[in-house]
C-alpha cells in the first residue's frame, strides 16, 4: 500500500520527543518521555521525575540499557 501524497501534513523533523506507554509504580497505565535538548537527553516519568543525561552518560545509559535487554531476553528464554 502506497504512501498517501501530502503537501502540508508533515511530522516535525529533527524529532526531538518520543511519549512511550509505562507503568507508574502502582502498575497504572502512564506515559513517560523522552526529549533531547541541547545534547543532554531528558527522560520525565509518569511522575513527572526528570532525569537528564550528559553525553558520557547518555554512552553510559545506552550500554546499560542493551545488556539490560539482553539479560531480560535471556530470562525469558529461560522461563519457557
Amino acid at each position: 500500500m502506497d504512501e498517501p501524497e501530502t503537501t502540508r501534513i508533515k511530522s516535525t523533523t529533527p524529532r526531538r520527543e518520543w511519549l512511550l506507554r509505562c507503568s507508574d509504580t502502582d502498575g497504572r497505565v502512564s506515559t513517560c518521555s523522552v526529549c533531547v535538548t541541547n545534547g543532554t537527553v531528558e527522560v520525565v516519568g509518569p511522575r513527572d521525575d526528570v532525569i537528564s543525561l550528559s553525553p558520557g552518560e547518555i554512552a553510559e545509559f545506552h550500554a546499560a540499557l542493551h545488556e539490560a535487554i539482553e539479560r531480560a531476553e535471556a530470562d525469558l528464554s529461560e522461563s519457557v
